[in-house]
């Protein structure tokens, strides 16, 4: 998920030293989670019910903010474990990066059974956590890509969810919502979000399949001159750097409409109260020409550490937490939008919520799902991260020139990580 809910982190679930994965239990000793803000208290509800059924099994929760997670884990893994927890959740779009520089560091939790399990998630959300063939994680909270936006703005400005079906319907109808009432169409982020959004929906990246750098094909120019146009024109805000500003903007209804991942629905209610029935979500719009409504923005799972001492007990309370209907009631209740396919047929799934009108979100996002393409991250995912926010920083919400732009950072690309450079 992307930055999702920047605070505080950890939980902490304790197990016996290493044995067979088959065992059934019960389990017992100590383990260590780590997770952020958000995930403490459905993980601490589905540790208290496993602890119940294993009361051997000790579960505590650290909590560590979401950037001091980022730093403890890129230096345990350079002090090959030191000071690392026996799991963490894990952002999906680190995963590949860290588990190609760090494979030995990492749990290959196909072999202890989750290779059979890949079945239970759509397809792109298993795969994210695939090294070698094998899964090296557990598939937890989705980020489907939808439309928030506020059902007063539009109904002051006269437009109405259904008028937007195309990208361009999209600039058009913001241009009225920001002649008629002074709200951003396109709102609330500070990065290249609108860049992975549009690109993923054409099933494309910072790289192709082949990890060749792929930031000058045809669609990569179109989608940054469309985000620029979108800028001059008015629509899209570039707002302060920080969670709170974004929540801020929120709240006071600076944004009427911001494309992100539907886990943004726990942050609204929290962080915006005042604003309960006047939010609703809607499908991502298309272009028409090869791309899908549908991507994936944030989304996070589960990884194990090869110095755990505990895994048998590490394994199978996470493969609980993310594989059962019990313990995933609890984590959609606490606001995320689950991976596991049956939770579509449950009732928690179909309800109206009266913060969003009665509408029921639950259903918007999951029709994407089946349609989101995997995207190739490689290991080289954070240094792509830094030149096209550069970009976006210089050219899209700036006035250097986009392609002079687009052309020093692919060079920087090229030569930081000696990848090729598609030519068309």
């Amino acid at each position: 998920m992307k930055k999702i809910l920047l605070t505080t982190i950890a939980t902490t679930l304790i197990a016996t030293s290493f044995g067979s994965m088959a065992q059934a239990g019960p389990y017992s000793g100590t383990t260590t989670i780590w997770a952020w803000t958000m995930n403490i208290p459905p993980l601490q509800a589905a540790a208290k019910i496993f602890m119940k059924k294993h009361p051997q099994a000790h579960i505590k929760i650290a909590t560590i903010g979401y950037e001091s997670l980022l730093s403890k884990l890129s230096a345990g893994l350079v002090a090959h474990g030191k000071g690392l927890p026996d799991a963490t959740l894990m952002e999906d779009k680190r995963f590949d990066s860290y588990v190609k520089i760090y494979p030995r560091s990492f749990v290959n939790v196909g072999k202890m059974g989750m290779d059979k399990l890949t079945g239970l998630f759509p397809a792109y959300k298993a795969n994210v956590y695939k090294y070698k063939s094998h899964m090296y994680g557990f598939p937890f909270d989705s980020g489907p890509a939808v439309i928030f936006y506020r059902r007063s703005t539009f109904a002051k400005a006269g437009v109405k969810p259904s008028d937007i079906k195309t990208w361009d319907d999209y600039l058009k109808y913001g241009k009225i919502i920001k002649a008629k009432t002074g709200k951003f169409m396109f709102g609330g982020y500070d990065d290249d979000a609108p860049y992975t959004i549009m690109m993923q929906q054409y099933g494309k990246s910072y790289f192709d399949a082949k990890g060749n750098i792929d930031l000058k094909s045809p669609r990569s120019i179109k989608t940054l001159k469309f985000i620029k146009r979108m800028e001059k024109e008015g629509i899209l805000h570039h707002r302060a750097t920080g969670w709170t500003p974004f929540m801020r903007d929120i709240a006071t209804g600076t944004v009427s409409a911001i494309p992100s991942g539907i886990w943004l629905k726990a942050s609204i209610v929290k962080g915006a109260p005042k604003t309960k029935g006047d939010w609703g979500i809607m499908s991502l719009p298309v272009n028409g020409d090869g791309d899908v409504a549908a991507a994936s923005h944030g989304g996070s799972g589960f990884v194990m550490f090869a110095h755990s001492k505990n895994k048998p007990l590490t394994y199978n309370f996470l493969k609980y937490y993310t594989t059962t209907l019990e313990a995933q009631k609890i984590a959609f209740k606490g606001g995320f939008f689950s991976s596991l396919l049956k939770m579509r047929n449950t009732k928690e799934f179909s309800q109206a919520l009266p913060f969003f009108k009665g509408q029921k979100i639950w259903q918007v996002g999951a029709k994407a799902l089946p349609l989101i393409r995997s995207v190739n991250n490689t290991i080289d995912h954070s240094y792509a991260i830094e030149e096209v926010h550069k970009l976006f920083t210089g050219a899209i919400y700036n006035n250097e020139d986009l392609m002079k732009r687009l052309d020093q950072a692919v060079k920087t690309l090229k030569a930081r990580t000696g990848r090729k450079v598609n030519t068309y």
